[in-house]
Parts: structure tokens; sequence; C-alpha cells
């Protein structure tokens, strides 16, 4: 029965696998970068490899000046996890108003005793707003007990411009919690740099509901009308609740709110299903 259900929900997720939404932001990239969960890197290596797949949907309305319009996002994502090693493979396509821009992306985390990896490499097609490649390099390592920092690296490159984003910082966890918060430069080519930050938190609610929160402050975090940083101060909050429905099955709902100077807002609703088998 478990394969008949596991088969069903791959076919109804995968169906708009080619997904719709707008151009992820920097601040918004940062606010889900994921972070291995409480306790995993005191697990056991596992031994008998597992299958995972992930879908996200997020719809938003948001205001770029005068104009209204909708973004819409669907990414799915294919992971293999053996011993301390997580693979996965995600394609994208991204939708601002009436653009379509597609992306896709590999990489693993890699868990050890005392710290984490993970590295990531993406590319664009048919991109006007996206970047046409894409590299991720981050590192965490504990402090003492349950204290780590961490660190991580992107470079983006686009049409018109390369990116590059800094951000070092902190996590904590604490039994089945977490509070994280990261620090970031961002360098456009051409273009002055940007400033901001992220704070996230993880909150067990008994055994299968948490609840996710987080925001991100600062300089050009969607960068809408490109204009020098000071003139691009804005923030992002969201918030949300993740259920493990069974242990093979978990659903998240949440919704976003952000908004950048000089005239743009975005609020989004989202939802998400991860199934392990």
């Amino acid at each position: 029965m478990k394969r008949y259900i596991i088969f069903f929900l791959l076919i109804l997720f995968a169906m708009p696998s080619v997904s719709y939404a707008a151009g992820e932001s920097q601040g918004e990239q940062l606010l889900r970068i994921v972070i291995p969960s409480p306790g995993v890197l005191e697990e056991k290596p596992q031994e008998k490899g597992e299958f995972s797949f992930d879908s996200y949907f997020e719809p938003s309305k948001v205001v770029q000046g005068s104009r209204p319009g909708r973004w819409r996002e669907v990414t799915n994502r294919l992971g293999y996890k053996y011993r301390n090693i997580q693979g996965y493979a995600a394609i994208s396509q991204w939708r601002r108003f009436d653009v379509n821009n597609y992306t896709a992306g590999i990489g693993s985390y890699v868990n050890f005793p005392n710290s984490y990896a993970h590295a990531e490499l993406g590319w664009g097609w048919d991109v006007t707003y996206m970047h046409k490649f894409q590299s991720i390099v981050e590192y965490g390592h504990r402090i003492k007990n349950g204290l780590f920092w961490q660190a991580g690296y992107n470079f983006r490159h686009y049409q018109l411009n390369d990116n590059y984003i800094v951000y070092p910082g902190l996590i904590y966890y604490f039994g089945d919690n977490y509070v994280s918060a990261d620090y970031g430069l961002s360098i456009t080519e051409s273009r002055n740099r940007a400033q901001f930050g992220t704070l996230k938190a993880n909150f067990a609610i008994g055994k299968r509901l948490s609840l996710l929160m987080g925001t991100a402050v600062g300089e050009r975090l969607y960068d809408i009308f490109e204009l020098p940083a000071r003139k691009q101060s804005g923030y992002i909050i969201f918030t949300g609740f993740q259920c493990n429905l069974c242990p093979w099955l978990a659903a998240r709902v949440g919704f976003s709110y952000g908004t950048e100077k000089p005239d743009f807002i975005k609020r989004g609703a989202n939802a998400s299903l991860s199934i392990r088998f």
C-alpha cells in the first residue's frame, strides 16, 4: 500500500514540475538554506540507501512600482542518501508576470561527526532575469556543544552582471530546535556592494509538528529597480508549519511577505511535500 501511495503522490506533484515563479532573491535564498536537523551530526552513517522527493510551490502577488502582477514557483527535487552523503538534483521554472525562466541544479550534503559541507552547481536556460550559471559552497563546524559556525559562498552569472555573495553566521541547536543568524555581503559587478542579515528558527511542537519562522533585513534583497544599494533597503518575513505525517511523508505550509524601497511589495503563500522511499 505504501508504494501505491508514494507513486500517486509523485505523479500528483510532478505534474507542475515545470514550476512557476519569480526570480529568487538573494534574501529569499538565504532564508531557504537547508540546515542539518538537530542531532543529524551525531547519527550513525545510514547503511541502506534511501530516495527522497520534494516538491515546493509558491504563488505570489507583487506590486512593482505602479504595476501589479503575479509571480509563481514550483521546484521539484529528487535526492538519494547513503551513509553520510545526501545527493540531489532539482529543476525549476520561474514565472515573473508573463515571462518564464528555467533553472536546474545538482549538489550534495556531507555530514561529519562535528561538521557538514554542501556544494551545488546550477544552470539556467531561456533566462532573462535568472542566472545562467550558479555555484554554491557552504561549510559548518561545531564550536561547542550545540553551537556551530557556518560560512557560505554563492556565485551567480547573469546576462549582464556577475554577482558574488558571502554569508558567515552561527547556528545554535537546543533539543529538537535551532536558531540561526547570517550576515550577507553581496557584490554585483559594475555596481556597489549591498549588506543584509537573516535570522531563522525552527521550534518543535510535539513529535510531529514544527513551527518555522525567519526574517531578512537589509539592502538589495530583491534588486528590482537597479538603484544604489542604500536606496534599496527592505525586509522579508516568513512563517509556516511542517507536519511529519508519518515516518516517510512530511508536508509544509507557510506565508511570506517582502518589501523593498522605493516601491516593491511581494506577498506569497507556499506549500511543500517531502516523501522518502
